[in-house]
């Protein structure tokens, strides 16, 4: 894929951002295991997805 077929909406997503959606599809899309790996609860992980989804 070259840079220029990389989306605007991916574009604008920050470096932590990245990493989350990383860790999510590395884990199988399990927020139980992303909140393991950040030590927090899974409410929190809800909260962050969700506000990311809400970004788009």
């Amino acid at each position: 894929m070259e840079a220029r077929d990389v989306p605007q909406w991916i574009l604008a997503l920050e470096y932590e951002d990245l990493e989350f959606i990383k860790k999510f599809t590395m884990n199988s899309g399990s927020l139980k295991e992303v909140a393991k790996l950040y030590n927090v609860s899974y409410p929190t992980v809800r909260l962050r997805l969700d506000r990311m989804i809400q970004k788009n």
